[in-house]
C-alpha cells in the first residue's frame, strides 16, 4: 500500500517540476535569447506578452507568425502604447518610416514627402526636390511659369512690342 502512494507522490512531483521548468522558460531569457523581455513566450511563436515598457513586434513569415519584444519598433513600423499591450504597427504602403499610420517621416522609392504624406507627384504650389524626395512650398518670389522659360520670354517680347494697355492721360 505504501509503494503505490510513494510512486504517486513521485509522479506528482515530477509533473510539478516539469511545469515549473516550462514557466521558467516562459519568463526567462531561455530558448537562445529569443524570449528576452517576454512575460509569456513559446518556442513555436516566440513572445506573446512583453514586459511593461517594451513593444510586441510580430514578424510574419507566410502563415506563421513570431513575436519579439523590442524597445523600438523596426523601420516601416511605429509603436502604439495600449492599456493591455504595446504593439508595433506597420506604416502605410508608400511609407518607409513613420510616427503613426497617418504621418510619414520618409517615403518609399519614387514617392515624395509632403506634410507627412507620400505622394507620387507634388501638389500645385510646391516644387519637387530630387535629392531629398520632398515637396517644398514654392518661394513667393519665384516666378510662376513653365520650366522652359517661355512665359518669361513672352513677357520680354511683350515689353519690346509694347502691347501693354496704355493708361489714359490724366
Amino acid at each position: 500500500m505504501r509503494a503505490p502512494l510513494c510512486l504517486l507522490l513521485l509522479v506528482a512531483h515530477a509533473v510539478d517540476m516539469l511545469a515549473l521548468n516550462r514557466r521558467k522558460k516562459q519568463v526567462g531569457t531561455g530558448l537562445g535569447g529569443n524570449c528576452t523581455g517576454c512575460v509569456i513566450c513559446s518556442e513555436e511563436n516566440g513572445c506573446s506578452t512583453c514586459q511593461q515598457r517594451l513593444f510586441l513586434f510580430i514578424r510574419r513569415d507566410g502563415i506563421r507568425q513570431y513575436g519579439k519584444c523590442v524597445h523600438d519598433c523596426p523601420p516601416g513600423y511605429f509603436g502604439v502604447r495600449g492599456q493591455e499591450v504595446n504593439r508595433c504597427k506597420k506604416c502605410g504602403a508608400t511609407c518607409e518610416s513613420c510616427f503613426s499610420q497617418d504621418f510619414c517621416i520618409r517615403c518609399k522609392r519614387l514617392f515624395y514627402l509632403y506634410k507627412g504624406k507620400c505622394l507620387s507627384t507634388c501638389p500645385l504650389g510646391t516644387v519637387a526636390h530630387q535629392s531629398t524626395w520632398e515637396c517644398q512650398e514654392r518661394n513667393p518670389s519665384q516666378k510662376k511659369g513653365r520650366k522652359d522659360g517661355r512665359l518669361r520670354r513672352d513677357r520680354k517680347l511683350d515689353s519690346k512690342l509694347d502691347v501693354r494697355p496704355q493708361r489714359p492721360p490724366a
